[in-house]
Order: structure tokens, then sequence, then C-alpha cells
């Protein structure tokens, strides 16, 4: 099946068409086994079914996520012995993420959430029978209760915000010192994307927004969020930080930006490119 153009060439399904060949995402204990690095210095996501010939003795389970291209693709869970195979390197997963394209990036995406969302729906929620897979979709059901299972995504936000020629830029206490993005948290049960929005940024660093604008979403596969990204208007510059999601905050001009900020490719990086375009339209 080829997808339509608006999907970048993925069609997300759990059900093969039977091409001859496939396309194979391999993953190590959350990281990916891919083709050793070409001379660019970048890597593929995907294995070709013949490259991954040798990897089938290490293949603990397989889903199908899809077609890529038109040709099915899997995702395929590895013992950690794997990446001693000759002609892959094993990579970690947010590097990979930050040089893919939007297709790679969705289907990365789709088989690292499928997989963690199998391995944590084995049992019933209601009566803790074991539940049985579906052969037409992807989905659990426990036969007695009849309940069903579904993969989970759970929707986040991110937000670029701005004054004037300014963009707020924090950093969590687990990251590096030069490290810096954009805010983010979960929309919790009950709340809008925007009330969501408004308490998160309020809760981090003090500040009232105004003026949201939608931006975009992105899946994001830790384990299965989905990023609804916004850019909004500070109401004011003073900042207050909470001292426990985020450890320093700043404003930094848009061509006077951290060393260390999101790459393009994912959502945060997509925010602060077009807080970049809008500022050098409006004040360069």
């Amino acid at each position: 099946m080829l997808a339509p153009s608006y999907l970048n060439g993925f069609y997300p399904s759990s059900i093969p068409t039977g091409s001859p060949s496939q396309w194979i995402v391999a993953v190590i204990e959350g990281d990916l086994l891919v083709p050793s690095y070409n001379s660019s210095g970048t890597a593929s996501a995907t294995i070709t079914s013949d490259q991954a010939g040798p990897l089938r003795f290490f293949r603990e389970r397989s889903l199908c996520v899809g077609q890529w291209q038109g040709i099915d693709c899997e995702v395929w869970e590895l013992i950690p012995e794997a990446a001693l195979s000759d002609g892959f390197v094993r990579v970690e997963l947010r590097s990979l993420l930050a040089q893919s394209g939007d297709a790679e990036f969705s289907l990365i995406s789709r088989a690292l959430q499928l997989l963690d969302w199998q391995a944590k729906n084995k049992f019933c929620g209601a009566c803790g029978g074991p539940n049985l897979a579906s052969v037409t979709e992807h989905a659990f059901q426990c036969q007695p209760c009849q309940i069903s299972q579904y993969p989970r995504i759970s929707p986040c936000v991110i937000v670029a915000v701005v004054k004037d020629d300014k963009c707020l830029f924090a950093r969590h206490p687990n990251w590096p010192a030069n490290r810096f993005s954009t805010l983010a948290g979960f929309i919790e049960a009950g709340e809008s994307a925007e009330q969501a929005l408004h308490r998160e940024v309020f809760e981090e660093v003090g500040i009232e927004i105004e003026n949201i604008r939608y931006v975009g979403s992105q899946a994001w596969p830790y384990p299965g969020q989905l990023m609804l990204g916004y850019i909004a208007d500070a109401k004011t510059d003073k900042i207050t930080i909470d001292g426990v999601e985020i450890a320093e905050a700043n404003w930094h001009r848009y061509d006077q930006l951290p060393e260390v900020i999101a790459p393009p490719t994912i959502m945060a990086g997509r925010l602060i490119q077009q807080f970049i375009l809008e500022s050098k339209a409006k004040y360069g």
C-alpha cells in the first residue's frame, strides 16, 4: 500500500501486505540497531530484510507496524547480544530521532510505542487474566471481561514562550549545564490543551501567557506521547522557576540562542525555528 503524499511515505497499519521484501526497525533495550554509518556520518533507522538475516537468531518478538514506501515494515525486539553482529551499530534513540525525516520519525515512534504498549499490557487490568492479541488490529482483549486494550497515547503540550524578540529557554535539573529547550508538560485529566499550557508555564516559570498559536503535532516515543506544539506571548518577562522541574530559565534574543538547543527535526526545535523566522521578519 502506497501512503498518500501527506503521510510522507509511511502508512501505519497492523496488517502486512505481503510485499516480497520488508523494512526492519531493530530495537535493543530502547536503542536501535542500524546498519553501520555511511560516509556522511548519518545512520538509517531501517534495515532491509536481506541485511537483517543474521539478526533473526536474536529476535524475541516482532510486529508489523505498517508500510513505508509501499513496503511492509516490522519492528524486531532483539536480545542485547545482537549488538555484536558485524555490519551494525547500536545507536541511542534520541540521537537517531534528531537526524530523521518526518516519515522515518513516525515509523520509529510507532515501532517503539507498540513494543512498549505490548510489554505493559499482557494482563487485563480488571480481572488480571491474560490478554490475547487481535489478528486484525493492534489491540489486546481479555476473553472473560471482553475489555479491549489499545496502544496508549499521552497528550502533551510544548510551547515556545516569547516576549518581543526574545524566547524563554529552560533547563531540566537532569540536563547538562549548557542544554536548554522550550517548556512542556502532560495534559491532565479534564484539561484542554490551552488550559494545560497556561498551567504548565505558570507552574514552571511563574509567567502568564496570551495569544496562543498552534504550530503542529508530533509523536514522541518516551514512551508514548503526542506533542502538541504552540507559540505563546508572555504577559511579563519576570521569571520565577519552580526549582523542581526547572533548574534554570532565561530569555534569549532570536540571534543569541543557547549553545545547545533542540534540532529542527523534533517539535521543540520546530517551535524554536518558527520563533526565529517570525522574529527576523519583525525585528531583523
